[in-house]
């Protein structure tokens, strides 16, 4: 590999974007698109309910269904889904502007303390609008007037139909996106009841033929047992999670390297003189027709040219294939494409450049500490709280007792605080229901279990996984250091 430029492919990888979507906002491009196999089924139109934490791309895919050039694409990969013949309209993005509805409509047209009379007549006035204005890009009601138009349930039933048929005529399908349900309200009980009410309409538009919904939706959100919808049970069932395998996550890795800007040609002959060439017309081969996507020891091989093999002098340190997905796991074992990406891309901008390799061992140690702060920052963005929740827990060796936590908390009066911060002006949903009867430092250790960030050992200690950990300088004998020490 002597011919082979590793710097060009150093700076290649320092130039991967990783957190560009951090805010929802970012459109999706099609050389960004990477299309694992079990995603298909996120992406079906039949499929209602499509589960996943922030960063395993939830946000991503909704954008990348709702433009036409993404979804093309998308149609290549996955053919069997038959998106070449599907209309996608934007019901809810948490944002202003397009054609879905943000937070100011829904408290304006379901004002709070009238979920229960006015959330499905909303809902349903949004299914209607959205696939009048997929029919006629001149169609401009608002969702108050369809709401007032469509007030008499067999006026709303007889319009689905015939809105129903025509899309059936055409031999379309209309599906309807809703992503960001996080930012419905900031009110618990206002929140459950707008999901619990989309959901009823998600549910009713199984009796027909060519309109369709798909919600993107937290676990915790899916799994809260505040949720009253009779048919719910049915709904997780069916539902598709967003997970990234560690073959997904080099595939990706690869995959954004062969397509960047800098470092291209570089990581082009190293693919070659593996065997495992980069395709001529990359965006069309997708999986099928490049190896290094799919085949584990062809990554495990470019990965220990790029990195070396050991995450040191020997295999007692582990390897540098194992190491990144071992180490950027949440407590519930889930890796992000964001923070894997981030770790490799911060590993390639640490210290000077290497003659045989791109990176090196400690360059992927400082990229976890690097991604572990972006992972929580980003979790701060979703879970306002989360920061609150760590700080106090600096200093701690990690496995502890959850008496060790919780005394922390007391001490720095943090449940009072988080939940008068959900409260204010400015406020979030906070980590747990205040209605919830309990010990309030337990339910904080509860909900911090549900989003992956405790673990309970068998022998009841609590554990953290590295990648929030670090961020919150926690300790763990033998494990990376928060900070780098000089």
């Amino acid at each position: 590999m002597t011919s082979v430029n590793f710097n060009d492919i150093r700076l290649g990888l320092a130039s991967l974007p990783s957190d560009h979507d951090a805010d929802g906002m970012h459109r999706p491009k099609v050389e960004e698109i990477f299309a694992p196999e079990q995603h298909a089924n996120a992406l079906d139109p039949n499929t209602p309910v499509v589960v996943g934490a922030r960063g395993t791309g939830k946000s991503f895919w909704a954008g990348v269904l709702e433009q036409d050039d993404t979804r093309n694409v998308t149609a290549l990969a996955y053919p069997h889904l038959g998106l070449n013949d599907v209309v996608v309209v934007a019901g809810y993005t948490g944002f202003s502007g397009g054609t879905g509805v943000d937070p100011k409509t829904i408290f304006a047209r379901v004002p709070e303390g009238s979920e229960d009379q006015f959330a499905v007549d909303f809902w349903h006035a949004v299914v209607i609008r959205a696939a009048k204005t997929a029919l006629d890009p001149h169609y401009d009601k608002s969702v108050r007037e369809v709401m007032q138009e469509f007030s008499d349930p067999e006026d709303l039933g007889a319009e689905l139909k015939r809105l129903d048929a025509r899309f059936a005529k055409k031999s379309k399908t209309l599906l309807i996106t809703f992503d960001a349900l996080d930012t419905l309200s900031r009110n618990w009980k206002r929140s459950i009841l707008l999901i619990d009410a989309l959901f009823e309409v998600i549910w009713s538009l199984r009796a027909r033929r060519a309109i369709r919904a798909k919600l993107f939706i937290r676990p915790e959100q899916l799994n809260d047992e505040s949720l009253r919808f009779v048919e719910l049970p049915k709904l997780r069932s069916g539902r598709v999670e967003l997970n990234w395998t560690q073959l997904d996550l080099y595939g990706l890795l690869f995959w954004r390297l062969a397509n960047s800007a800098q470092g291209k040609s570089a990581f082009a002959k190293l693919c070659k003189e593996i065997g495992s060439p980069i395709p001529t017309k990359l965006s069309a081969a997708r999986r099928t027709q490049w190896p290094l996507l799919f085949d584990k020891e062809l990554q495990k091989k470019t990965t220990s040219l790029l990195a070396g093999p050991y995450m040191g002098k020997s295999f007692k340190k582990g390897g540098t294939y194992d190491w990144p997905y071992k180490h950027l796991a949440d407590a519930k074992g889930k890796v992000t494409p964001r923070s894997f990406i981030k770790l490799f891309s911060e590993a390639a901008n640490y210290g000077q450049s290497l003659a045989d390799t791109a990176i090196s061992h400690e360059g992927i140690r400082h990229g976890l500490r690097e991604a572990s702060k972006v992972r929580v920052d980003q979790l701060g963005i979703e879970y306002v709280w989360v920061k609150r929740a760590l700080a106090p827990l600096a200093g701690l060796i990690v496995p502890c007792t959850l008496d060790d936590i919780c005394e922390r908390w007391i001490q720095t009066d943090t449940i009072a605080m988080i939940m008068n911060a959900a409260e204010s002006e400015h406020g979030f949903l906070p980590p747990f229901n205040p209605r919830l009867k309990g010990d309030q430092e337990r339910l904080l250790a509860s909900a911090m279990e549900k989003i992956g960030l405790f673990s309970t050992r068998a022998d009841d200690r609590i554990d953290i996984p590295d990648l929030f950990r670090v961020a919150a300088k926690m300790l763990k004998k033998g494990a990376t250091t928060p900070v780098q020490r000089g």
